[in-house]
C-alpha cells in the first residue's frame, strides 16, 4: 500500500473535521460470518475489504487495503516520454526493480487501449492527483484502486468477540503487491497467525495459519484523477476450520481512486463479490434428533456481496514529520446471497497514515459494526509498510 503540499488544516476546521471523522466510526485484501455474515470465504482483512464466515469472526482483508507508494513532491509535472515498449521479461524486471517515479515516465491509460497498451510498458508510479496534493496512497479497511509496489506487515485485534465463551480475536499479515506492467499486478497476503475465542472454556486460545490469498489486478484506466482496476483472486485452502479458515473462495471485484476536484480530498471505493467453492466442508455435525434421525447443519460461508466507500483529505507535504498525513472515513457493507436469515453486515470507521522515514509509513483503522448480532464490539488494524 506513496509527495504532495496538502493544504494545512487550521483551528476550528481541523478540530471539527478529525471529531467528525471519529464520530463517524459507530466493514478497506483485496485483493474479504453467524455473527453479521459470512463473507463467503474470506480468511478472518488482514487488510481489507472481504470477510470470513464462522467459526472465525469477521475480519478485514484482501487485496484490499493496501497502502501504496511514496512519491516526491510535484511528481508528475514533466511532460511524459514518449511510448516505450519491451520485451515482457525486461518489462517484468524495470517494473520491479526500475524508477518508477522517473520524471516524464507516467502516461494516461484509457479503457479503450486496454488490449493494445501498457502490456509491454514497465510500470510507472501515478501523480499525486491533479494539483499534486494527493499520493496515490492504500488505506487499511478500503479497497486499493490503484497499482502498489510494497510490502507491509499488519496486525488485527478483534475486541470482546461474540461468542460463547467470549475472548478478543488476533491475526497477523504479511503481504506484497508486486507489479509486472503497466495493465497487471500481482498480490499475495500470507497471514502467519490468527487467533481467536473458544467454545470450549477448557482449552483457551487456538492459534493456526491462515488460508493465504493471491490475486491479479488489471488497470483498466488511469489518469491523473481517477484510476480503476479489476481483480481476480482466490482463497487458498491452507488455514483451519477452528479459526475460520480451510475455505476454497475466488473473489471477482472493482476498484476505483479518486481525486475530485484536483484539491486534497480523495474518494475511492469498489464493489464485489466472495464466492466459496468448499462451503459444505464448513458445515456443523450432525444432530441426532430425539426419534434417531440426523438434521444436517448449513455451512456458515456463502456467496455475498461486497462494497465500500472511503473518503479522506491529506493535510501535509510529504518532506515534514508525520508527511503525507490523510484522516479518513470508510463503510464497508457484506450482503449475504444465498441464506435471507442472515444479516447484512455494515461497519465504519477512522483510519489514517503518515510517512515515517525512508519510505516507510505507518497506518491504522478502527472499525465498528452497526447492523445485525455484531461479531465484536470493534476491530483495530496497525500495520507498517514499505514502499520499494
Amino acid at each position: 500500500m506513496a509527495g504532495c503540499r496538502p493544504l494545512r488544516l487550521r483551528g476550528r476546521f481541523a478540530a471539527a473535521l478529525t471529531v467528525s471523522l471519529l464520530t463517524s466510526a459507530g466493514v478497506a485484501r483485496a485483493q474479504a460470518p453467524p455473527p453479521p455474515l459470512p463473507p463467503a470465504g474470506m480468511p478472518a482483512p488482514g487488510l481489507s475489504d472481504l470477510y470470513d464466515g464462522l467459526p472465525a469472526p469477521m475480519v478485514m482483508t484482501g487485496p484490499v487495503t493496501a497502502p501504496g507508494p511514496a512519491y516526491p513532491p510535484g511528481y508528475g509535472a514533466a511532460p511524459p516520454m514518449p511510448r516505450v515498449e519491451m520485451g515482457v521479461l525486461e518489462t517484468i524486471a524495470e517494473s520491479i526493480f526500475g524508477d518508477a517515479s522517473a520524471p516524464g515516465k507516467w502516461r494516461p491509460l484509457s479503457l479503450g487501449n486496454f488490449f493494445s497498451e501498457g502490456w509491454l510498458e514497465p510500470w510507472a508510479g501515478g501523480p499525486a492527483g491533479r494539483s499534486g496534493l494527493t499520493p496515490r496512497h492504500g488505506w487499511l479497511g478500503a479497497f486499493e484502486g490503484v497499482f502498489y509496489r510494497l510490502w507491509l506487515v499488519d496486525m488485527i485485534y478483534q475486541n470482546n468477540l461474540n461468542r460463547p465463551y467470549g475472548g478478543n480475536g488476533y491475526r497477523g499479515d504479511a503481504a506484497i503487491f508486486i507489479p509486472f506492467s503497466r495493465r497487471f499486478e500481482l498480490f499475495l497476503n500470507v497471514p502467519f497467525v490468527t487467533a481467536n475465542g473458544t467454545e470450549d472454556p477448557t482449552r483457551g486460545y487456538r492459534s493456526d495459519f491462515g488460508d493465504i490469498s493471491i490475486a491479479g489486478s488489471f488497470l483498466l484506466s488511469e489518469t491523473e484523477s481517477f484510476t480503476q482496476l479489476f481483480t481476480l483472486g482466490a482463497i487458498v485452502p491452507t488455514g483451519q476450520t477452528e479459526t475460520g479458515g480451510d475455505l476454497m473462495t475466488i473473489f471477482p471485484r472493482y476498484s476505483f481512486w479518486s481525486n475530485p476536484g484536483g484539491g486534497a480530498w480523495v474518494f475511492r471505493g469498489g464493489t464485489g463479490i466472495n464466492v466459496p467453492l468448499n462451503k459444505n466442508d464448513q458445515r456443523p455435525d450432525p444432530v441426532i434428533e430425539p426419534g434417531g434421525g440426523l438434521v444436517f447443519g448449513e455451512s456458515t460461508s456463502q456467496t455475498s456481496y461486497n462494497a465500500a466507500l472511503a473518503l479522506g483529505r491529506y493535510f501535509t507535504p510529504h518532506d515534514v514529520p508525520f508527511g503525507d498525513l490523510v484522516l479518513y472515513a470508510n463503510c464497508n457493507l457484506i450482503v449475504p446471497l444465498e441464506d435471507d436469515n442472515l444479516p447484512t453486515y455494515v461497519g465504519v470507521g477512522p483510519g489514517t497514515r503518515f510517512h515515517i522515514a525512508n519510505n516507510f509509513w505507518f497506518l491504522h483503522y478502527w472499525e465498528f459494526p452497526l447492523t445485525g448480532d455484531k461479531p465484536y464490539d470493534y476491530q483495530m488494524s496497525t500495520a507498517i509498510v514499505k514502499a520499494y
